[in-house]
Parts: C-alpha cells; sequence; structure tokens
C-alpha cells in the first residue's frame, strides 16, 4: 500500500476523493507480496494503518521508509505532533511503531483503546502484537520463523531493544484479519479478540486480559480461507472467505 485516500459514496458514486497518506516515488516496489494494509481508528479519532515490508525485510528497520511499519495520522492526514519520530531527522513522521514483516490484521481494543497487530512471520513465527509508540518488533533481526526453504532467516528470537510478540502461531497459520467482539448476540465472547486465518482456514478466539492471551479456541473451521472478520453493529459477526468468495453471517443457534 502506497497511498491512503479518503471519500465520499453518493448511491454508488465514489466523489470528493482526498490523499491522506502517499510515500515518495523512491520507496515504491514493484513486489507482489506482504502489502499490509489494514486500517483502523482508535477512541480519540486517530487513522493507523499497516504496511508490509514489501518483500524487501531490511526496510522494516529503516525509519526512512514506509515499508514494515505501523503509522498513525489524523482523519484529514495530518500527522500528530506527538507521534514518536516527529522530530527525529530522516525519520518519516506518520510512523508509529516498526520492525513490522506483514500486518494482515489491526484490532482496537474496545475498552483500552489499543492497538493490536496479527502479523505474518515466514515458515512459522505468525505474531499477535500490541502496539506501542516507537517500539521496534524485531524483524527480521529477531523471529521465530525460517525461510520458506527450511534455511535459517536469523538466530535470534530475542534482542535488547525490541518487543516480543504477546503470542506467536508455529507452524503458521496465516493470520488475516482481526476484530474485538463487542456486540450482545454472543454476550461470553465480548471483548475477546478474533483472529482469522487464511492457511488453517479458521477463527480463533483469544480471551485478553491485560498484555496476555489467557485462552484460545477455535470457533469457526474449513469454511474457506478467512480474508476478513468483524463484529457487526447488529452483534453478528462477519466474515469474508477466499474460495468460497462469499461472506458468510454468524450468529448464534438460539
Amino acid at each position: 500500500m502506497t497511498r491512503l485516500v479518503r471519500g465520499r459514496l453518493e448511491g454508488f458514486t465514489w466523489t470528493d476523493e482526498q490523499v491522506l497518506f502517499e510515500a515518495a516515488p523512491d520507496t515504491y516496489r514493484t513486489s507482489g507480496s506482504h502489502f499490509g494494509c489494514r486500517i483502523v481508528f482508535d477512541p480519540a479519532g486517530y487513522l493507523y494503518f499497516s504496511i508490509g515490508d514489501r518483500g524487501k525485510r531490511e526496510h522494516a528497520q529503516d525509519l526512512s521508509r514506509p515499508n514494515g511499519k505501523v503509522h498513525r495520522i489524523r482523519k484529514d492526514g495530518r500527522v500528530p505532533p506527538d507521534n514518536p519520530f516527529v522530530h527525529q531527522e530522516g525519520a518519516l513522521p506518520s510512523i508509529y511503531s516498526y520492525g513490522h514483516r506483514n500486518p494482515q490484521g489491526l484490532a482496537v481494543h474496545p475498552q483500552t483503546g489499543r492497538v493490536w497487530d496479527t502479523e505474518h512471520g515466514p515458515l512459522g513465527g505468525d505474531e499477535l502484537n500490541l502496539i506501542a509508540p516507537g517500539r521496534n518488533y524485531g524483524w527480521p533481526v529477531i523471529s521465530y520463523g525460517r525461510n520458506y526453504d527450511g534455511k535459517i532467516i536469523t538466530e535470534f528470537t530475542h534482542r535488547l531493544g525490541m518487543e516480543q510478540p504477546v503470542m506467536y502461531w508455529k507452524p503458521s497459520i496465516a493470520v488475516c484479519g482481526l476484530d474485538f467482539y463487542r456486540g450482545d448476540l454472543f454476550p461470553k465472547w465480548r471483548g475477546k479478540l478474533l483472529a482469522g486465518a487464511l492457511k488453517y482456514e479458521e477463527i480463533q478466539l483469544l480471551s485478553i486480559e491485560g498484555e496476555r492471551v489467557l485462552h484460545s479456541q477455535k470457533v469457526l473451521k474449513n469454511l474457506g480461507r478467512v480474508r476478513d472478520v468483524a463484529a457487526g453493529p447488529d452483534g453478528a459477526i462477519y466474515v469474508v472467505l477466499n474460495g468460497p468468495d462469499i461472506v458468510v453471517r454468524l450468529t448464534p443457534k438460539t
């Protein structure tokens, strides 16, 4: 993702388009991988969006490039003055956190307002992270995964000054889509995290307490690759699937 825009829908017509973020042309990548491309708003109205490393892993550690980062801006595209790298020479002021491989899920906790992400590891090492300003999440210096050909990317899973995931999946489930449940149809699930998976074709329900995952259970399996999952205003859970390419609506049996 190299550009973020907003606009209006008038019937089925897109109008009043405004560019909120656009990466510099010399940072564009032609690679067809690791786009990231998730968007969420926090209770204060800030807009967060993710960009993957675009297949160039070392860019995730380079603060002069947008790749491998979670960014934060205002709804009109302005950069908040308290973003962590606003005053750092050579750094993109929109960067909120860095060292990400391919964040395919972003969600804001309904009570705390804190941002969580799920991101693809390589062969093993998909991560659930609690995003904090200015933090380095380690890719590719640390990882719990290997390259797809089995070769070691890094020998390190820990490094001083780099964040550990709250949880990681090994083998990888190919995380994709993330949302906190906040409806009334499933009252026991309220405040829990819905995490989708492409490869394993499932949704996991994660019980969160503070900065820990206490329990995980599967609530959907083998209907298709879960591209996205969201709790709707009606309390139902909506799931975007690939293979078949459909949207399904989940409600209680009763």
